[in-house]
């Protein structure tokens, strides 16, 4: 990323010189896009006979994974604390209501690497709150890895694969690449006078609350909020132009520019539609 700051700073210089002027904006953080916030971190409903089933069904991993930190801790290859914690994270556990998922986190001791004798336990724990489910997952999670066997259960009996889920620790990894872009982003556009900012970023956490666009108030939920299409990420028409305007204000602001008082100068929300019928406000 340091690499990637480097050059971004390069090119607008490169851009503007010789008093070329031009918008930059911040990088949004993604992971506030219904894409990664749709799928609830529980999605799997339980009664009390299903729970004690998968349970049953985890027992030998759970005393396993207690074995093996056990062990290792008699070892001294890792402190009682940190076993204590790690057991706690791993212990697969189900009950009545709505449960997490079974995930596999790389992040977790490879307890295989560390022992052969361990190979078996698999990095697994289910999801917490800090972690995101991602949208593709609502088709997939609950369905049979193998249509022949009712045990197969995706997210419950067979565990969820690096592709569904960004755990907390990638989440933090992706807030710490994001401050950083928008930290050289924002000092570019700050010691360069031919350029304006577009606090993006700012834009979208606004809009999880609710961003007021003519007579519209839109959101970043799926489908109803307006702002973001239905695959997620990327936004609407009307959301485009809720951003074009915003690009259009930080010109005004920078350069003097009039768009924001000249008639028709900034989009109209009307003219753009969304994802629903616009009766739906």
């Amino acid at each position: 990323s340091f690499y990637c700051c480097l050059k971004f700073r390069d090119m607008v210089e490169k851009m503007t010189d010789g008093g070329a002027k031009g918008v930059i904006a911040t990088v949004p953080d993604v992971t506030l896009l219904p894409y990664f916030t749709t799928v609830p971190y529980n999605p799997i409903p339980m009664d009390e006979a299903t729970a004690t089933a998968v349970n049953a069904a985890y027992a030998d991993y759970n005393t396993g994974i207690q074995q093996a930190f056990g062990a290792l801790v008699a070892l001294n290859v890792i402190s009682e604390d940190m076993a204590n914690a790690e057991v706690a994270k791993r212990t697969i556990s189900f009950a009545v209501g709505q449960n997490p998922v079974v995930i596999i986190d790389e992040s977790l001791t490879d307890l295989g690497a560390l022992n052969p004798a361990f190979s078996a336990l698999q990095q697994l724990r289910q999801t917490t709150e800090e972690d995101l489910l991602v949208l593709p997952g609502s088709a997939f999670i609950g369905t049979l890895a193998d249509p022949s066997n009712p045990l197969s259960v995706n997210g419950v009996g067979v565990a969820l694969a690096d592709q569904w889920v960004v755990t907390s620790s990638e989440l933090a990894s992706i807030s710490a690449a994001t401050a950083a872009y928008n930290a050289t982003i924002t000092d570019v556009a700050s010691s360069n006078d031919n350029v304006a900012l577009v606090d993006l970023n700012a834009i979208l956490r606004e809009a999880s609350g609710g961003i007021v666009f003519d007579n519209y108030t839109i959101t970043t939920s799926l489908v109803t909020g307006g702002l973001v299409s239905l695959d997620g990420i990327h936004l609407t028409g009307r959301g485009y132009a809720l951003m074009a305007n915003r690009i259009l204000g930080a010109i005004d602001d920078k350069f003097g520019s009039n768009f924001r008082t000249a008639t028709n100068g900034l989009a109209k929300a009307d003219d753009y539609p969304t994802n629903y019928n616009p009766a739906l406000r």
